[in-house]
């Protein structure tokens, strides 16, 4: 390519990263996604069944009617007999009844788990948008920054001042930067598919870059810091499954309790009526070794659930230390980062000049391009690995995703 192509080009290709409608943030994309991403309209729709169940549970203990018309072989006239049937002692019933409360949490925490699920993957979506046109910019930058030094090179051979190996040795980092850059395409153009299938939209808007000072000076509010992480939606939804096998003990335990129904009767026979009000007891029978496992087995779902309540604390309470920490050290870390950034961008422009002073070789300059954008890149890389990390952290003490985004998203700048 010849240079004034091999100028535009990159031109182009630098400018164009600017173009472009208003920027979508976090917060916006996951709103989107809300009322367009799959697998979490079908959450939706798993919550509002559970909820009916819910609701329905809590009337197992209003009264029952039936109607019933028939006639006995030996009889001349239809008999017909209405009956209203009021639960008194229904262990059964009363279980499903106290599970309505037990079921309306449980469904609510499963829901908040999934949305959860859709904060974690609506920021990958848009990090990962974020981080691949940035790696483009910078592999385009840096091509640009080689192409100079190919160009410096070319000049002092032709001066006689140079060598072919310095063109060359130029040329060659300058060819791999532009095949980084064409490498990023394929992964650029996933990472936009998948983005526009959770959010429905036509286009990616995304134009927000990292800022990277407001990263060196992160520090999680205090009201975060402590904030109960009981209130955390993984253990919300372990305790409503060990309120659960607590009831399916009460169960087993009730199982041969007799059931008391109150009843009212009228029978209608041959222009005649009869009125029978009184209370009906229904004692179980039919014992069996499976029937009298049924404790035995209600018993060990509790061990189970009060086991799984326990390991989701201790996972919470794990994520929470070790994620403040790790933020600490994370925004400690990029404050060091930005300063090599800075070192490094200088030592470029110093080697450039001494290079045309005659007293750095090409081999210093091209070493001193491809250092910096190394440390840039790294630099890109921990942002992201400290955005990510804050999200988790806030998730795991139950903050509103919603919310969380907002934070997240404040360490990215329009």
């Amino acid at each position: 390519m010849n240079k004034p192509l091999r100028q535009t080009v990159l031109a182009l290709c630098l400018g164009g990263a600017g173009l472009g409608a208003q920027s979508q943030s976090f917060v916006d994309a996951f709103n989107q996604a809300l009322t367009y991403d799959r697998t979490y309209l079908s959450a939706v729709a798993e919550r509002n069944l559970g909820l009916q169940d819910a609701n329905r549970a809590g009337l197992v203990y209003l009264p029952g009617a039936s109607v019933e018309n028939g006639r006995a072989p030996f009889e001349t006239h239809s008999r017909t007999t209405y009956q209203v049937t009021q639960p008194l002692i229904d262990m059964d019933k009363l279980a499903n009844y106290r599970e309505m409360t037990g079921r309306e949490a449980y469904t609510q925490a499963t829901f908040a788990v999934k949305e959860l699920d859709l904060a974690r993957k609506i920021y990958k979506l848009v990090s990962q948008w974020v981080q691949l046109k940035e790696m483009e910019s910078l592999a385009l930058q840096e091509a640009q920054a080689l192409d100079k030094q190919v160009q410096r090179a070319a000049r002092r051979f032709e001066l006689g001042s140079g060598s072919v190996i310095d063109v060359t040795t130029a040329q060659v980092q300058y060819t791999q930067a532009m095949a980084r850059y064409q490498a990023l395409q394929a992964d650029i153009t996933f990472a936009q598919q998948r983005y526009l299938s959770a959010t429905g939209l036509q286009t990616v808007q995304i134009f927000v870059k990292p800022d990277y000072p407001r990263a060196a000076a992160f520090e999680l509010p205090q009201a975060l810091i402590d904030r109960d992480v009981a209130l955390s939606p993984t253990i919300l939804q372990a305790k409503a499954q060990v309120e659960f096998a607590q009831l399916g003990l009460t169960r087993a335990r009730n199982a041969y309790v007799p059931t008391v129904n109150a009843i009212y009767r009228t029978t209608h026979f041959n222009g005649a009526q009869d009125i029978y009000k009184g209370v009906q007891i229904s004692m179980p029978t039919g014992l069996s070794a499976y029937s009298l496992s049924a404790k035995q087995r209600a018993e060990l779902d509790i061990q189970k659930a009060e086991a799984a309540l326990a390991e989701a604390m201790e996972q919470v309470r794990l994520d929470s230390v070790s994620g403040g920490f790790s933020l600490k050290a994370y925004a400690k870390e990029m404050a060091y980062r930005s300063k090599a950034v800075e070192i490094s961008q200088a030592t470029v422009a110093s080697t450039e000049k001494a290079y045309e002073a005659g007293v750095a070789k090409a081999t210093d300059v091209v070493n001193a391009i491809l250092a910096s954008f190394d440390v840039q890149r790294q630099r890109l890389n921990l942002h992201m690995t400290l955005s990510e990390q804050s999200l988790n952290y806030q998730l795991s003490k139950g903050v509103k995703p919603a919310d969380a985004m907002t934070l997240t998203q404040s360490l990215f700048t329009p």
